[in-house]
């Protein structure tokens, strides 16, 4: 099956949400034209955790893993997008192992991804205490 000449089609303005963080992962989505912005809730403040452009596919996941969306979906400007259920995706999957290989491709490089940012995250976050740390202990050291 190939995915970018087939499904439902669906069309989406600027901003408007494609699912939900937390929503059933019903369907999964190959964007035609334009992007989908990818977030997740934060308590402050959204993050946004990557952006996905023609011929890339999302949602997959939420599909294979049987469990909610981890993210919210918003279309970034004028944005057309091919829409498959469950039972479309999974026996596409079957059927077409090039595509069951890109979509693993996809989800390992997302997987790379998120790894990098948490170890960056993680990096930042250490060297923030290292550096509190430090000020308070000049602090102290010209107290005396």
């Amino acid at each position: 099956m190939d995915f970018s000449h087939s499904g439902r089609l669906v069309k989406l303005s600027d901003g408007e949400t494609v699912f939900e963080e937390g929503s059933e992962g019903d369907r999964m989505y190959v964007v035609l034209r334009g992007a989908v912005r990818i977030k997740k809730r934060g308590t402050v403040v959204d993050t946004v955790v990557g952006e996905i452009g023609p011929g890339e596919m999302f949602g997959e996941s939420a599909i294979l893993e049987e469990r909610p969306r981890s993210a919210t979906a918003v279309a970034v400007g004028e944005t057309e997008l091919a829409s498959y259920d469950r039972r479309e995706f999974l026996e596409a999957l079957r059927n077409d192992p090039e595509l069951a290989l890109a979509a693993m491709r996809a989800m390992a490089e997302r997987l790379r991804t998120t790894t990098e940012r948490l170890q960056q995250l993680a990096t930042q976050h250490v060297l923030d205490r290292a550096e509190v740390a430090l000020t308070e202990k000049a602090l102290l050291e010209a107290e005396l």
